[in-house]
């Protein structure tokens, strides 16, 4: 059975979230980060980083959440991919456009906010991060001013990798209310039993 390292409340989301749309059975394999469970020599073994998520499929030993997205989707549910080399290239484009950029200022805000105790927190990074968003927030809500989901018509795996790094705003508490498009795309994407 393939094994999945790393819980929902992890950067190993997004692959909970895959595996669930395409009817995964999986093994989820918690790991303590609290407990440095991820450094420990086993599981260095298998990603010598020491970071959630890793996935393991039979001999297969594969880490970063979007490259395990790409193959499981690939193996699994080709159409999430779209229907062309065009499609993919726009599926790559918004999923590391999002890792890179928005997911970067959020992870700080979260870092800030639940994993720097009080005492040591910098109210410096809290504000550039947030300083950084509107920028592109606004670049996502006027891609989707006229389309459903990112590439248009059909959901794929790009609306999974941006919603999941989208619904962080929800526990970072940053307001997105005043993104109309892309509060309405992240309503069709949380209604989905993956996103549950």
């Amino acid at each position: 059975m393939v094994k999945l390292y790393g819980t929902k409340m992890s950067s190993a989301f997004r692959n909970h979230v895959l595996a669930k749309e395409i009817g995964l059975e999986y093994e989820e394999v918690p790991m303590d980060l609290a407990k440095d469970e991820q450094n420990s020599d086993e599981f260095l073994k298998l990603n010598p980083n020491g970071k959630v998520p890793c996935l393991v499929d039979g001999e297969f030993v594969l880490w970063e959440s979007m490259a395990i997205n790409n193959y499981l989707a690939a193996k699994h549910k080709p159409e999430l991919l779209g229907d062309s080399p065009e499609d993919k290239a726009l599926i790559d484009q918004w999923s590391y456009w999002g890792i890179l950029e928005v997911q970067t200022h959020l992870f700080k805000m979260f870092s800030q906010k639940f994993s720097v105790p009080e005492d040591e927190r910098d109210d410096t990074i809290l504000q550039e991060a947030k300083d950084a968003l509107p920028r592109l927030f606004k670049i996502l809500d006027n891609h989707l001013s006229d389309r459903k989901y990112i590439l248009g018509e059909a959901f794929t795996l790009a609306d999974i990798n941006m919603g999941t790094i989208v619904i962080v705003t929800q526990f970072v508490q940053y307001d997105i209310s005043g993104y109309a498009n892309i509060s309405k795309w992240l309503k069709l994407l949380t209604d989905r039993p993956s996103f549950g």
